[in-house]
């Protein structure tokens, strides 16, 4: 299964090939004390993916006995030994404050985001995401907190790793500034409210929690797809021997002479290695794109701002196709049959049409939400929800929106860029008869 990781990873690993797989001897230890820790007590758990595990079931039917609350239970329990619980979670920091981890998720922050609304005697406030977060996003980050049923759009689901309003690229997990400004301004025609008044101490612990989530989550599909690839008699991490272990912290310098020890801790750090490590690598790349210069004419209502009005019309309807979903006018009234990813990572995962209930009620039933299209922004209205500021809807234009029909604008230049962002300031303002024969004029282009 691989190498013994508290012995042999740090000899035949070094910072100049991966630098957080450099780890000291103890990495191991940490692993087992871990896992072992859980079975002391019965806090809260995360929810198992259903829906996920459900979309795997459609997509492998002959593997479909191997994908059982059994075998959905392993992963909880790998999840548990590697992230603790909402009480107690845990990242796999390993140990030493050196450790490049660090860097990415603290430690404290996540004591102070998880478990119950509290304080401690210092008066510090800890519990902060269920006090906060998990009325709408759900104790597990799964976007099904109690109010999430009454809400359009629907809450996020931090477990697929999809932000919508950030500075990166498509395919990029956004930088803690973007998550920090998201919960300090709200998302605005939505039902997510700004944090500003939290302390900065509170808010970077936020930060830390939902990103704390998302890797979790995002480990717990890849491990879902792992155990759908296994014969009925495979374990992903053989658990049943964590289990029968009374006294494990005694035995830890003990002989295990069937070797089942060993086999545990192969295992579940070949999972640390190929699969935790791999998403901390996408957060760790992450770099926010650059923003153009903002160009002069575009805060001065002049002759040049009203060219580049006109420019920009002819782009939203022409060349950069953005009628197609924001309608001619921009009222938003184009496209209206599309559906976002975390829609359509069950609807077209497990080839389910979303307007037939029956097909879509084993979803639902397993914690999706009915199917709803997305709706395109109608501009006219001046609510931009990743943000009013030049580079905000420059950013949202040039890289596009994640988990929406909203593409990068590869094609597009700077300059045509910030045309496209006059006319959106302007499109308020502007006539639905203007609006109506530029679009008319740019199709017989």
């Amino acid at each position: 299964m691989g190498m013994n990781f508290y012995i042999q990873a740090i000899k035949q690993q070094s910072n100049a090939t991966h630098p957080f797989r450099a780890r000291t001897m103890s990495v191991g230890i940490w692993l087992l004390l871990a896992t072992f820790t859980i079975g002391c007590s019965e806090p809260p758990q995360f929810a198992v993916n259903e829906v996920e595990l459900l979309k795997l079931q459609y997509q492998q039917p002959a593997n479909k006995a191997s994908l059982n609350q059994d075998r959905a239970r392993e992963v909880v329990d790998v999840l548990a030994a590697l992230f603790g619980t909402p009480d107690d979670p845990r990242f796999p920091f390993l140990l030493g404050d050196s450790d490049p981890a660090h860097e990415l998720i603290q430690l404290e922050n996540l004591k102070k985001a998880a478990g119950p609304v509290s304080s401690d005697r210092q008066g510090e406030q800890r519990g902060l995401y269920r006090e906060h977060c998990s009325q709408c996003h759900g104790v597990s980050g799964n976007g099904t907190g109690p109010t999430s049923a009454f809400l359009n759009p629907y809450p996020r689901d931090f477990r697929l790793g999809k932000f919508k309003f950030k500075s990166t690229k498509l395919g990029q997990p956004p930088t803690d500034e973007d998550l920090r400004r998201t919960l300090a301004n709200g998302v605005p025609g939505s039902a997510m409210p700004s944090f500003r008044t939290l302390e900065g101490d509170e808010l970077d612990a936020l930060v830390d929690y939902v990103k704390y989530l998302t890797i979790r989550g995002r480990v717990e599909n890849k491990l879902l797809s792992e155990v759908a690839l296994l014969a009925p008699d495979e374990k992903l991490v053989d658990m049943d021997w964590r289990r029968a272990q009374s006294n494990f912290v005694a035995d830890l310098q003990t002989t295990n002479s069937d070797g089942r020890r060993k086999q545990y801790d192969d295992q579940l750090s070949l999972i640390v290695e190929d699969v935790f490590f791999a998403e901390v690598d996408e957060w760790k790349r992450r770099q926010p794109t650059t923003v153009a210069e903002i160009p002069a004419w575009l805060t001065k209502p002049d002759a040049e701002f009203a060219q580049r009005v006109v420019d920009g019309r002819m782009l939203f309807s022409g060349k950069a196709n953005c009628a197609l979903c924001h309608g001619p006018t921009g009222m938003g009234d184009g496209q209206t049959e599309n559906y976002d990813d975390w829609t359509n990572q069950w609807v077209k995962g497990a080839n389910v049409d979303p307007r037939d209930s029956k097909q879509c009620a084993p979803f639902i039933e397993a914690g999706a939400f009915p199917p709803r299209p997305i709706r395109p922004r109608n501009l006219r209205l001046r609510v931009y929800r990743g943000g009013d500021r030049y580079a905000d809807l420059f950013r949202r234009i040039a890289n596009g929106i994640e988990g929406t029909g909203m593409p990068d604008a590869t094609a597009l230049s700077d300059a045509e860029i910030w045309s496209l962002v006059a006319y959106v300031l302007n499109l308020p303002y502007e006539s639905l008869a203007d609006a109506n024969s530029t679009s008319a004029e740019a199709k017989k282009k």
